[in-house]
């Protein structure tokens, strides 16, 4: 996994430094110096799927300590502000407080203007960076409690120093103004000082620390020499570098409250998700086009078994029985059963002839089958076609007795008696 870390600057005019690090090669894979905010876009294709760590200028960050209330409860969090409002020298209404630790009724608290913090966060998106953490570079350097730690970046012409003398005490400028208020400092109240970068007041420094030296030798204090500050130096790692491992050791986000961070958008999902929403909308078509093409064929169902067993009852009225299908089987067996060898569905086969000719039409049926006798009440148009549907009968080798026949409006009906 790779790691990005950006150091960016109060303005977006000012130099940017970075630096890649490899987690599973355990080193260093680039690392530079941008002229200014607009160049961050570079980060990305160097790094595009880089955890990153932003650093931001301790300058730009009051850090204090409030001394709480007892049994001081969360809604004593939001009196912070104005608790600290003439300590503070920017308007309380435009500036952003983010808590650190709490130790007893001691609370860590950073504040920085909305303005900065905007300007950061929209530095970072305009590039396209996803930042996780958020952190002053100050807090970033090595804590000993015996020793104040110092580093700095950029060159000697406008190197920017950064020094941390306390867990939550830092200060941080251009080192041309920074060195002397430190140097007078230490004049008044010596404490060890350790390096991690080479320093353009240096050798002032060592100096500084000699004289100190040479004034806890001449002193016959038992145990001077422990107590005497040292001024000790450390280059074995590049200072973004240690600021990177400084502030992933830090359990301090600037991104916290309404900063907090979002959810990161999968890049993957930013490039396929027009096509997704497109195949969710065809695939919601394509269940509503489904589900009114299952309704009509469910309607049509309804339909065909309406006319289904209105068929059944004109077929075969009365029919009473829970499975339909092997119901009509067996009285289609029974038709089928004749005397004589022949069937009723034998007869009427060879009589369909004669049916069609003389447009006679059997409004009842009635099969005898121990006398293979069928009888039909038939009607016709008139006389004369009951007449040649017997005739045609007759000469189909059938025994035919015709009944009554009578008027029924311009029609005529009759009993038909056929034997086979």
């Amino acid at each position: 996994m790779e790691k990005l870390a950006i150091r960016l600057g109060s303005s977006l005019d000012d130099a940017i430094h970075w630096l890649v690090w490899s987690s599973a090669e355990n080193e260093i894979i680039a690392s530079g110096e941008l002229p200014n905010a607009n160049e961050l876009t570079q980060l990305k294709e160097r790094a595009p799927n880089a955890d990153i760590i932003a650093l931001v200028p301790g300058c730009d960050v009051v850090l204090k300590t409030v001394t709480l209330p007892a049994k001081a409860n969360r809604k004593v969090l939001a009196a912070i502000p104005y608790m600290l409002e003439d300590e503070v020298a920017s308007d309380i209404s435009k500036s952003f407080f983010a808590f650190a630790k709490r130790s007893g009724d001691q609370q860590q608290v950073a504040i920085v203007s909305h303005e900065k913090m905007l300007l950061w966060q929209s530095a970072l998106a305009d590039a396209g960076l996803f930042c996780t953490k958020l952190i002053p570079d100050t807090l970033a350097l090595p804590f000993e409690s015996d020793s104040m730690s110092l580093l700095s970046l950029g060159d000697n012409g406008s190197a920017l120093l950064l020094a941390r003398n306390g867990e939550w005490s830092a200060i941080q400028g251009e080192e041309a103004w920074v060195f002397p208020v430190l140097k007078k400092d230490l004049e008044k109240s010596p404490s060890s000082i350790r390096a991690y970068s080479a320093l353009s007041h240096t050798e002032q420094l060592s100096a500084l620390y000699d004289e100190l030296a040479k004034a806890s030798n001449s002193d016959d204090t038992d145990n001077a020499d422990a107590l005497t500050p040292s001024f000790t130096t450390n280059y074995d790692k590049l200072p973004m570098q240690l600021l990177l491992e400084g502030a992933e050791r830090s359990s301090f986000n600037l991104l916290q409250g309404e900063y907090a961070l979002k959810r990161k958008s999968n890049e993957a999902w930013q490039k396929w998700r027009l096509a997704a929403v497109l195949a969710a909308v065809a695939i919601c078509v394509n269940l509503v086009s489904k589900t009114i093409d299952l309704n009509n064929i469910k309607q049509q169902r309804v339909v065909v078994e309406q006319q289904l067993q209105a068929s059944i009852q004109k077929g075969f009225p009365g029919l009473r029985a829970r499975d339909k299908r092997a119901a009509i089987k067996k009285e289609m067996a029974k038709l089928e059963n004749g005397g004589g060898g022949i069937s009723m569905l034998v007869m009427l086969s060879q009589m369909s002839s004669s049916f069609a000719s003389s447009g006679v039409k059997p409004q009842s049926i009635r099969f005898d089958a121990s006398r293979t006798e069928l009888r039909m009440q038939s009607v016709a148009d008139n006389f004369e076609a009951l007449e040649k549907f017997r005739r045609d009968v007759q000469a189909l080798g059938f025994e035919v007795d015709q009944g009554a026949i009578n008027n029924k409006g311009d029609q005529v009906v009759g009993t038909i008696v056929v034997k086979g």
